[in-house]
């Protein structure tokens, strides 16, 4: 258990770190929907990955903040523990020491509880849970084999210094993916029927290699195994596949070359021709698909027709938020981190604590 316990801590502070993450995510879209960034999805996808790279570093922030703390009068700490005890000392919290020392040490009587094996329920929930991400590890596997046969079973067609352009037959829609060492980009092969889609199709995943995207889909996916129980993760994530498409649409019909009415009738030309398949309610072209495929339609046609209009840079704004998004990350890893030194104030409370047991004990007798 003494190995196995600051794996735990570093992975409940990862997770509560990231609920925070979520809300402040929710927060900052509710604030940018009410200004002209309301459709700026390129700047969104920005701003939400700058606040995944806070949650990554969130450790760092942490000892940033916990060094800055050492300079301030709140005695160089941030830790809600810490925090407490000294409140606790001052007569702030009215509370009988043995009952404020067990409040205190909540957190490190669950894991003692986990590990214990003294609760079925508990020992069941941990055992579904496992299995659960065994299932998401080995669906992430699968997943990453498939993909491998697919672009190792496809045409070479063109080749780049860093991207290679593939065509194939096994697919009906274009992806984008990454190897150790070179970027790959699929192709269906009917695209060489028609330039305009093959161009277009081409332009919107070169668009999301140039970004990054394919790197950050595929740490989102590694994650998953581990995170797939959080709602915070499951939000993130869902948020950051809506924006990764609205974004890179903007961007194609941004560069020279690309109109984006040519490119939003080409669009809807594919989403037709594949409800004239016979399957309405599965539309064919990244991110339209299940049952809310024409809102998510109605959200890329309105991306494409703001674009123009829409400042992708606004370098001042971004600096800004991800300064704040590192603050207040860093201060929430800092606070919820579990002290394992013997303070002063740590000390003087395991005396009243002690006192007070003693007190008990003599009344007892």
């Amino acid at each position: 258990m003494t190995a196995v316990k600051p794996v735990l801590d570093a992975y409940l502070e990862l997770n509560l770190v990231l609920g925070l993450a979520a809300l402040v995510w929710l927060a900052s879209r509710w604030v940018l929907s009410r200004t002209t960034l309301s459709h700026g999805f390129i700047a969104q996808l920005r701003t939400l990955k700058a606040l995944c790279l806070c949650v990554v570093l969130s450790p760092l922030l942490a000892l940033g903040v916990s060094a800055l703390t050492t300079h301030t009068p709140v005695n160089g700490t941030v830790a809600i523990g810490d925090i407490a005890v000294a409140a606790y000392l001052r007569g702030d919290i009215a509370m009988p020491a043995t009952q404020f020392e067990a409040l205190l040490n909540t957190r490190q009587r669950w894991v003692e509880i986990l590990f214990s094996g003294d609760h079925p329920i508990v020992t069941a929930t941990l055992a579904l849970m496992a299995l659960a991400a065994l299932v998401y590890a080995l669906r992430v596997i699968r997943d990453a084999l498939a993909i491998r046969d697919t672009v190792n079973a496809s045409y070479l067609w063109r080749r780049s210094a860093k991207v290679d352009i593939r065509l194939s037959d096994r697919i009906a829609v274009p992806f984008a993916v990454r190897g150790l060492r070179r970027r790959h980009v699929v192709l269906p092969s009917h695209l060489l029927d028609s330039s305009r889609e093959m161009r277009f199709a081409l332009a919107h995943e070169l668009q999301h290699i140039r970004t990054g995207d394919v790197e950050w889909e595929l740490g989102f996916e590694l994650l998953r195994p581990l995170l797939f129980w959080n709602p915070a993760y499951i939000v993130l994530k869902y948020q950051f596949d809506r924006l990764r498409e609205l974004a890179c649409d903007q961007s194609v019909v941004a560069r020279k070359g690309i109109d984006a009415s040519d490119y939003t009738n080409c669009l809807l030309d594919y989403c037709a021709r594949t409800v004239q398949r016979g399957s309405p309610r599965v539309l064919n072209v990244a991110l339209v698909t299940g049952g809310k495929a024409k809102r998510v339609l109605r959200q890329r046609v309105i991306a494409l027709a703001d674009a123009p209009a829409i400042q992708s840079s606004m370098p001042f704004m971004f600096l800004g938020l991800t300064t704040l998004f590192a603050l207040i990350l860093g201060l929430a890893a800092a606070s919820v981190q579990q002290t394992e030194d013997w303070t002063h104030d740590r000390l003087m409370l395991s005396t009243v604590v002690n006192l007070e047991r003693l007190e008990a004990r003599n009344q007892g007798n």
